[in-house]
């Protein structure tokens, strides 16, 4: 794929149905690369390429700086979109998404330093790293460590990176820092079974330097900035994590997608008198649970997204309605995983063939699902304990 003009790209004013229009363009390449991602265990540049040229690396980039600020409803639509033809696309494009989002509050400098030379800045994100230290010099600090889990990381111009942040006492404030990419060493260590193509890999620093301006404690980030910000970087984290579902979701309607075609091109059913699957009542009421399944996550999804969204403009936050959202990303986590083991069983053993398309988008599914924001039983503990006032904290990210 060329590389597009910048008259092509899409734009601040870009309607939804235009960007969903454009990456159904794309989705023959990624399909294409998928293979190949799935061997590398990242994406390919033809992937990464037609992803950039789309405009999909500047969903999060403010308005201002040429960029989409893409509202978390819309973001959801096309990453599902994305996911339809390689759900580890839909990863590392939403990965970019949401450090973008974050990196946005940081202040003006940091924002010219990203976006200064345009929007189309791909990034990645770790909260955690191992053994990371920092070193206070003149001007910002000096940043070494591990950072494991770096989705998107071959792809990034910019990461975002969990560093304590040196001052006073023996424990040091936790703070995120904004660092260069071409300033780290990226360690093979993703072999994975599912989300292959996402590289997450391991970011390495060696005594780095990162200015002041491009370091934020992270109480500020939960906090999240004040009203002044435009309504998508009002969010808070917590809200965020609801995008990671954007790509689950595309891989198991992609899923349901594979087994309807298996069933209305006449596979028999094995091991009885059905001449099809489709004559089968078994089959037909697992097509319609599965259906349903994947409609109620979507609902789900929708809902928790338009308020998250409408709450932004308002510049609301009422910790129910926060951990609604989470209680609502683990129950359509739960749903699509559910959905998808009932597809499966319909499509029969052979579905489970190394060469089978539909294997990769469960295995994506199942990997991308036990992602820690999207656990089930924290989401239920922190809406159960906001349904009675409980104020004591389960997580930060709320």
């Amino acid at each position: 794929m060329h590389a597009s003009s910048q008259s092509e790209l899409p734009g601040a004013t870009t309607p939804l149905p235009d960007l969903l229009r454009a990456v159904r363009a794309l989705s023959p390449v990624l399909r294409a690369e998928a293979d190949d991602a799935e061997r590398d265990s990242r994406l390919t540049p033809e992937a990464a390429q037609a992803l950039r040229d789309a405009g999909l690396f500047r969903l999060g980039v403010p308005r201002d700086l040429g960029g989409l600020e893409l509202p978390l409803a819309a973001a959801l639509d096309v990453t599902a979109e994305i996911a339809l033809a390689c759900p580890s696309s839909a990863w590392v494009t939403m990965v970019t998404y949401v450090s973008q989002q974050i990196a946005a509050s940081f202040g003006e400098g940091a924002r010219s330093d990203l976006w200064g030379a345009g929007p189309d800045v791909a990034m990645c994100g770790v909260f955690g790293g191992a053994g990371a230290a920092a070193e206070p010099v003149e001007g910002g600090l000096l940043v070494s460590g591990r950072w494991g889990w770096a989705s998107g990381c071959h792809q990034a111009d910019w990461a975002l990176l969990g560093v304590p942040l040196a001052g006073p006492g023996t424990e040091p404030e936790r703070g995120l820092a904004l660092v260069r990419v071409a300033d780290l060493t990226v360690e093979r260590t993703w072999d994975m079974a599912g989300m292959r193509g996402t590289g997450s890999d391991t970011l390495v620093a060696d005594s780095v330097f990162v200015p002041y301006h491009r370091l934020r404690p992270f109480a500020d980030v939960i906090k999240g900035p004040g009203a002044a910000q435009a309504p998508l970087y009002r969010i808070p984290p917590g809200s965020m994590t609801l995008a990671s579902l954007g790509p689950l979701l595309g891989a198991a309607r992609a899923v349901f997608r594979l087994t309807m075609e298996a069933v209305d091109g006449g596979k028999p059913m094995a091991m009885s008198l059905h001449p099809r699957l489709a004559d089968s009542p078994s089959v037909q009421a697992a097509l319609a649970e599965a259906a349903t399944l994947i409609d109620s996550a979507a609902l789900h999804l929708t809902r928790s997204a338009e308020a998250v969204d409408a709450a932004a403009a308002a510049g609301t936050s009422a910790l129910l309605d926060r951990a609604r959202v989470r209680m609502d990303a683990g129950h359509a986590s739960r749903c699509l995983r559910e959905a998808v083991q009932s597809l499966l069983t319909v499509n029969g053993a052979g579905s489970f063939a190394r060469g089978r398309l539909i294997q990769r988008y469960w295995h994506d599914l199942e990997t991308g699902a036990r992602h820690p924001t999207l656990n089930p039983g924290l989401a239920r503990e922190m809406y159960g304990r906001a349904l009675v006032g409980d104020p004591r904290p389960v997580s930060p990210m709320v």
